[in-house]
Parts: C-alpha cells; sequence; structure tokens
C-alpha cells in the first residue's frame, strides 16, 4: 500500500509553508478585524457625501475572510482561499479610490494597508503578484478613470504607488526576521538531531545548485527508517522507544563523514544528507549504516533500518524530485523485506 502522501518528505516544505501560513493568518486575525472597523467608520463618516456603494465589498471582504478562517485549516491549499480574502479589500480601496475623485481621493494611500500583510502571508512569489496586483488596481483606479485628473496629480500618484513598494519592501524584511528567529529552532528535543524546520532551511540551500556525475558534485539523500518500530512501543512502551530513538541517533551520527548532516523528519524517519556524494560513496555510507544500526542493539533492542538513497543528477539539484526519489527507494527497501538499503531508479 503506497504511503500516505502527508507522511512523505517531499511533502515537508509544503507542510512547514501551510503550518506557518495558517498561524500568521490566525495571530492577525483580530487586527485585520480592527482595520475593516477603521475603514469602516471613516467611510461612513463621509456616506452622505460619497454614497454607500462601498458596504458591499466591504462586507464581501468580511465574509471572504470568514469563509477562509473556516476553511484553511482543512484545506490542502489554504493559500488559496487566504489570497482569494486578500485580494477583495483591494477592491474595496478600489471602490473608495473611485467614489471620492479617483486621483485626487484622499484615500489614495489606504492601498498601503493590504500591502502590509503581504510579506506575512506569502511567499516570494505570491508577495510580488500581489504588489502587481494592487498598482495595477491603483492605475486603474486613477490614470483609468480619469488621465486628465491623474495627470494634474501625478504627484500624489507617484507618492502612493512609492508607499505600497516601500511598505511590500518593509513588511518583507520584517518577515524575513520572524523566519530567521523561527529557524532557530532547529534541534529535535528527543535525539538531539537536527528538526523539520532545519531541514527546510538546508533543502533550501541546497535547490539549485549545479551537480555532475564526478565525486565531489554530487548530492545525495538517505532516507532511513526503523523497521516494526511500533512494535517497541507496543511491547516495551514508549519510554522504550525513546531509548531507541536516541541511540539509533547517536549510532548513526558516530557512523557519519564531517559535512554530512542528519535530521529527524516524523516520527522514527531520519533523513541524512551527504553532500559531495556520488552513488558508490553514498550506498557505502547507507550500508554503514544499517549495519552498524543492526549491531549495536539500540536500546538494548533488536532494530533495523531500512535505506532509500538518491542521487542528483546532472544538471541543478531538485530537492522536491530527490527527496521524492528517496521516499520511493525507502519504499522498495519496505516492501523488499526491510533491513536493506535500495536506490531510485531515476
Amino acid at each position: 500500500m503506497p504511503r500516505l502522501a502527508a507522511e512523505s518528505l517531499a511533502a515537508v516544505r509544503d507542510d512547514a509553508r501551510r503550518e506557518r501560513l495558517i498561524d500568521m493568518e490566525m495571530r492577525i486575525r483580530p487586527y485585520r478585524f480592527a482595520c475593516f472597523a477603521i475603514l469602516a467608520v471613516a467611510l461612513t463618516a463621509v456616506g452622505a457625501e460619497i454614497g454607500w456603494w462601498w458596504m458591499v465589498p466591504l462586507l464581501a471582504g468580511l465574509g471572504g475572510f470568514a469563509v477562509a478562517d473556516s476553511f484553511m485549516r482543512s484545506s490542502e491549499h489554504p493559500a488559496l482561499w487566504i489570497a482569494t480574502a486578500w485580494g477583495i479589500l483591494p477592491l474595496l480601496l478600489l471602490d473608495a479610490v473611485v467614489v471620492t475623485g479617483g486621483a485626487a481621493s484622499p484615500v489614495l494611500m489606504w492601498f498601503g494597508l493590504p500591502a502590509v500583510t503581504l510579506g506575512v502571508r506569502f511567499e516570494p512569489r505570491g508577495i510580488a503578484l500581489g504588489t502587481t496586483y494592487i498598482v495595477v488596481l491603483m492605475l486603474l483606479g486613477t490614470i483609468g478613470l480619469d488621465p486628465a485628473t491623474a495627470s494634474s496629480h501625478r504627484q500624489e500618484l507617484v507618492a502612493a504607488v512609492a508607499l505600497v513598494l516601500s511598505t511590500v519592501i518593509l513588511s518583507g524584511a520584517l518577515n524575513e526576521s520572524d523566519r530567521a528567529h523561527r529557524r532557530r529552532s532547529t534541534l529535535d528535543p528527543l535525539t538531539g538531531l537536527f528538526n523539520r524546520n532545519a531541514l527546510e532551511q538546508r533543502l533550501s540551500e541546497l535547490d539549485g545548485q549545479p551537480t555532475g556525475d564526478e565525486e565531489g558534485r554530487c548530492y545525495s539523500l538517505l532516507l532511513c527508517d526503523l523497521d516494526n518500530f511500533k512494535r517497541v512501543n507496543d511491547r516495551f512502551g514508549h519510554a522504550a522507544g525513546d531509548a531507541v530513538l536516541r541511540d539509533v541517533a547517536n549510532t548513526m551520527r558516530s557512523v557519519l563523514r564531517a559535512g554530512d548532516s542528519i535530521y529527524r523528519v516524523g516520527g522514527e524517519e531520519i533523513l541524512v544528507v551527504l553532500p559531495g556524494a556520488a552513488k558508490a560513496n553514498a550506498v557505502g555510507v547507507a550500508e554503514r549504516l544499517r549495519r552498524t544500526v543492526r549491531e549495536s542493539r539500540p536500546g538494548g533492542v533488536e532494530m533495523t533500518i531500512s535505506v532509500g538513497v538518491a542521487v542528483s543528477p546532472p544538471g541543478v539539484v531538485d530537492t522536491d524530485e530527490l527527496v521524492s526519489q528517496a521516499d520511493a527507494a525507502l519504499y522498495s527497501a519496505k516492501t523488499g523485506g526491510r533491513d536493506r538499503v535500495m536506490v531510485s531508479a531515476n
């Protein structure tokens, strides 16, 4: 039976991004509603002059975020829900700008509001798309609405666009600081191995690196899984299982070369990154790990591991593909009888 997608190592970075996005969305939710309330009060104060059409996109924005909040936790793609809800706010601001004078509108600067949260919510590509979306709406509500008025208020328009771009840059810098802070927590408390946060950072560093066939220019991944580990927990208890995991981690660390890195990616799965290792070298390291763990009797228990090996092809490193290959190779090792090393066919 194929392994569940959620358990696949190929999903590590997607899981981390998803968790971070949901976490940040929940944190900013009360402040988001406060901003909507401020906008509603401001527009209500001049409602007799500009009319009440603005209530439609305002309510749509509130409803959009309410729907996104309800479905983002259970969705495989929460970013789509959040992006759709976020996209309604600039439409509300476009409506407010149009009804209050286009390029001469005093609320033109409000387009900076959705720009503030771009860096918090989205990855660089999403930030770029969101920024473009905001600027296009600004230009539609000013130059597109009334080119003559836009020309006479060129300074205000340029200042508003500059404000949006500057806000995106500064919020992106603050967001990167937050990510750097989160990355400091990189150790698994049970085994002392690097954790998923550290792995995400390492894989990001490897992405796009040049690679070739010769030794020293390859990157290899070893995905290791303790065989029948559940039986240890069921028979001896979770304390014994924890002891086995700690001993296996220490044993594997002792076998690895200087410069290799090792990560606990969940449960009894451990990933090893071998920089500069071609196929023969990677298989050699994998076999040493397998033999050493079997001979060490971690926690006083007979234990074996299965290992899936993936080696980067010539070109540039694609870590998503590499971890997918390692996962497939591990699956072959498990279904082939366990306590063995299998190499990806790709």
